[in-house]
């Protein structure tokens, strides 16, 4: 990864964080977590130092997400919906971390859960499982 490249991240991640618009704020983050994706993945090898920072930059901001999502409350079914595609596909392991260490992100992912319902949410993950699991 170059410095313009996790410049570019950094700014998108930011620029996610100070969002109002939930809708917004979801694309924003897939754009910077494609991008993080594609210079991790560019087919060269990255230091150890750029692996630390990869990893680094979707850890905290997966935690700063997880503390926002405490205040989503009047969210639309599709933009929730992206969200936990978001959290269940893309951030998946870092989630799952932050919300074994943190009993008050753990709280603010449960009501953001609930919103919808919890069998809206289990149907996600059941997607989930299926499709790591193949046909």
């Amino acid at each position: 990864m170059n410095p313009a490249e996790i410049q570019e991240i950094r700014e998108l991640f930011d620029r996610a964080e100070r969002e109002p618009d939930p809708r917004r704020k979801c694309a924003a983050l897939e754009e910077a977590l494609d991008l993080l994706d594609a210079a991790s993945e560019d087919g060269s090898e990255l230091s150890s130092s750029e692996q630390s920072l990869a990893r680094n930059l979707r850890r905290s901001n997966t935690r700063r997400l997880l503390a926002q999502l405490v205040a989503a409350r009047d969210v639309h079914f599709d933009v929730w919906f992206s969200y936990l595609s978001l959290l269940f596909f893309r951030l998946g392991p870092e989630v799952d971390a932050l919300l074994q260490e943190d009993e008050t992100l753990r709280a603010g992912y449960d009501a953001f859960i609930g919103l919808w319902g919890p069998e809206a949410a289990k149907a996600l993950q059941d997607i989930l499982r299926k499709s790591k699991d193949g046909p």
